[in-house]
């Protein structure tokens, strides 16, 4: 018979960076969650930096075109200015909170890129060699695998027989 592991997980770098430490003793037990890798965080908390103040701006550009819309429809409706005047206000305040929802999209992204750079396990069991080292270049183009995790408890044995067996086995039991 083989035995087998019940279940096999591929580690693999979800950013693009240079891996800067290894976590773990190669053939050792990791816990699901645990850290295994430590990618370089610079470019992505860059990001999530810019992706703060964009949405910083964004809110502050939201802000004002709220207010000129808000002054604007007394304005119209006493027909102080003209219809077109106000629709632009309007649609202004519109993007404006449409700026403001892609951005904090733009944020959040950042922020799960940023967390990406520490690579976790997936589940729990016996992790084996790194496949890469330290000062690697890893995710350009593709998500390149770091290790293998394999859980094994509980553990696989399969058995092979012929078939002539298996046919005098269930005769047997017959």
């Amino acid at each position: 018979g083989r035995v087998e592991a019940s279940r096999v997980a591929q580690v693999r770098a979800r950013v693009t960076g240079i891996v800067h430490k290894r976590l773990f003793r190669e053939g050792s037990d990791v816990k699901a969650g645990q850290a295994l890798f430590l990618i370089d965080a610079a470019p992505y908390q860059a990001a999530l930096d810019s992706a703060r103040a964009q949405l910083a701006k964004a809110r502050a550009n939201a802000m004002q075109a709220t207010a000129q819309a808000t002054r604007y429809q007394p304005l119209r409706e006493a027909n102080a200015i003209s219809q077109q005047e106000y629709v632009n206000a309007q649609a202004a305040q519109a993007q404006a909170e449409a700026d403001v929802a892609a951005a904090g999209a733009a944020l959040r992204t950042a922020q799960l890129n940023l967390g990406y750079a520490s690579v976790t396990a997936p589940i729990g069991g016996r992790i084996g060699r790194a496949l890469v080292t330290e000062g690697a270049l890893v995710g350009q183009g593709d998500a390149t695998q770091l290790a293998v995790i394999q859980q094994v408890d509980p553990m696989y044995v399969n058995f092979t027989q012929s078939a002539s067996e298996a046919l005098r086995l269930r005769q047997a039991i017959e």
